[in-house]
């Protein structure tokens, strides 16, 4: 299959004009080590590319989730914005002929791991996608397309974390270890310390974010704020 130089050109574009920091693509075939739940193909049939994009976290509030007061269901503020956004570049693509689906978290991909795919950067001992320019301050969504897109060369090793514990001994549900990842140790720190915005509002523990070294702090965001 011949991937189209042109078609990613143009995406990577729209991109920038609609306010996503970071983009990559990542080849479908790469997602057989996980189970079928979280491959593209479970989403579209004739998956040919998976499209990460990510906005900067360049200011706590944008983590923050609230509740909705009729559903009592959470959503997240910056997701929000990704989520219009993604719906742009989906839309886009459309119209070029290729079906493409926005891909929800839950069960969702990896985004994390699917960043990684796109050789956006790696997963680091923080668990967390470490992106080049803004570490892990990063907030991803996934589409998938039919889009014959050109991908990226995998990370599969983590350059910034080889002789770097921070997170380690920063976290305080001791869920990093040289053993890996603790996810029910995190979760339950995490659902038990919410920083409390207002009644319907609250922010999760970031520490392992702040602590790492390659969380950049100062760069500027690309986010626009405008929601048309």
């Amino acid at each position: 299959m011949e991937r189209d130089q042109k078609l990613t050109e143009d995406i990577i574009k729209l991109s920038s004009r609609i306010g996503i920091d970071i983009i990559g693509f990542a080849d479908p075939e790469l997602y057989i080590r996980y189970k079928e739940e979280h491959r593209p193909s479970n989403y579209l049939n004739n998956a040919q590319t998976v499209i990460i994009i990510g906005i900067y976290l360049y200011d706590v509030i944008l983590d923050a989730w609230s509740r909705d007061q009729m559903t009592d269901k959470s959503f997240h503020y910056l997701d929000s914005i990704l989520e219009s956004r993604a719906h742009k570049i989906k839309d886009f693509l459309i119209e070029k002929g290729y079906n493409s689906r926005i891909i929800s978290y839950s069960p969702g991909l990896f985004l994390k791991d699917s960043a990684a795919l796109a050789g956006l950067g790696p997963i680091g001992k923080n668990n967390l996608f470490i992106s080049k320019k803004f570490g892990s301050q990063v907030r991803l969504r996934a589409i998938v397309t039919e889009a014959p897109l050109l991908t990226g060369i995998p990370n599969e090793n983590s350059e910034y974390c080889k002789d770097c514990n921070i997170c380690f001994s920063k976290c305080p549900a001791d869920a990093l270890t040289d053993e890996g990842y603790n996810r029910q140790a995190c979760e339950s720190y995490c659902l038990s310390n919410l920083r409390k915005l207002s009644d319907y509002t609250s922010i999760w523990c970031n520490i392992c974010i702040a602590a790492c070294p390659h969380s950049k702090k100062g760069e500027l965001s690309n986010i626009k704020g405008h929601f048309d």
